[in-house]
């Protein structure tokens, strides 16, 4: 049986597209293109086989994409784009050469041999998006104390130094 047979698909995630390639045992490639939007990650769904294997980069938008092909029960896997020198040291660096160098990666070494980020589940999502939420909050409080403390400065108002601008209630007390 033909579709039986397991083809690894490689997915480069733009902001608004993802350059898809389908590759197996021969040497002919399907190539196709869908839209980040809910619809075309759907029309991606339904374009994959159940026995494809799927590759991506983990980005902004992988994991909302590795879910919905995890759902249709098709097998993922997110590449930690950190680890992957091969599409990095690349002369070529475009899409489709990306997307086809994700697919050769999975194709070539086992599932245990790749640089592989789990997919997290609802829960850690918030939590990340928390954690990076409070973080750049975090970075904008020190830069306005950084500027503040400054402006102090260069007003001439040198006996104002960032201890003081640490707390609430010291700020408040100038």
């Amino acid at each position: 049986m033909k579709s039986q047979e397991i083809k690894y698909v490689g997915i480069d995630c733009g902001k608004k597209t993802l350059e898809v390639i389908r590759i197996g045992d021969n040497s002919l490639h399907q190539r196709q293109q869908f839209s980040t939007t809910e619809i075309g990650i759907s029309k991606l769904i339904n374009w994959l086989n159940p026995n494809d294997v799927v590759g991506l980069e983990a980005g902004s938008q992988s994991f909302r994409i590795a879910k919905s092909i995890l759902n249709k029960g098709i097998q993922v896997i997110v590449l930690n784009p950190g680890d992957l020198a091969t599409i990095y040291q690349s002369l070529k660096k475009t899409d489709k050469e990306d997307s086809l160098k994700i697919a050769r990666l999975i194709q070539r070494f086992p599932i245990e041999e790749l640089p592989v980020v789990p997919i997290p589940n609802d829960e850690e999502e918030d939590n990340r998006r928390l954690c990076t939420e409070q973080e750049n909050w975090t970075r904008q409080l020190t830069q306005s104390k950084n500027r503040l403390h400054s402006l102090f400065t260069q007003a001439g108002l040198t006996h104002i130094t960032k201890k003081h601008l640490r707390t609430k209630a010291n700020r408040e007390a100038l």
